[in-house]
């Protein structure tokens, strides 16, 4: 898990114990949202939630700009494949020496568009299969 700066990269697998403390700091969290942001709120609240559950997380921590590395992961797609959206246009990067950079903004916006192009071609699978009384 990365925080702020720190640098172990395994998902942290709750304790029972953890996720006591966690349902504990949730409710915490619930009785005081007009002490934090909503958007903060939102953010810690769904860390605490998975954290009760028992569910492992992985936090990292990602800086305005991204390596191509940190987009092919992000997008879950290999680094010589985001390379080639990036070269076709499909993906806006600058040059810093050698090395391309990309903004996290656009990257996660570009994740957003596939998620609802697969979305989509989900739907129409499934209003196909319907059709065909396969469903």
């Amino acid at each position: 898990m990365l925080v702020g700066g720190g640098h172990m990269t395994a998902p942290f697998i709750p304790t029972a114990d953890d996720t006591q403390a966690a349902q504990l700091q949730l409710d915490l969290l619930r009785a005081q949202t007009d002490r934090l942001p909503v958007r903060l709120a939102e953010v810690l609240g769904g860390l605490l939630e998975d954290l009760a559950a028992g569910r492992a997380v992985q936090v990292i921590t990602l800086e305005e700009e991204i390596t191509t590395q940190q987009a092919a992961e992000l997008l879950n797609v290999s680094r010589p494949y985001l390379v080639k959206l990036v070269e076709s246009g499909a993906l806006p990067h600058r040059k810093v020496g050698p090395r391309r950079r990309l903004h996290l903004e656009d990257v996660l916006a570009f994740r957003a568009r596939l998620d609802m192009q697969r979305q989509a071609a989900l739907q129409a699978l499934a209003d196909d299969l319907q059709e065909l009384g396969l469903d």
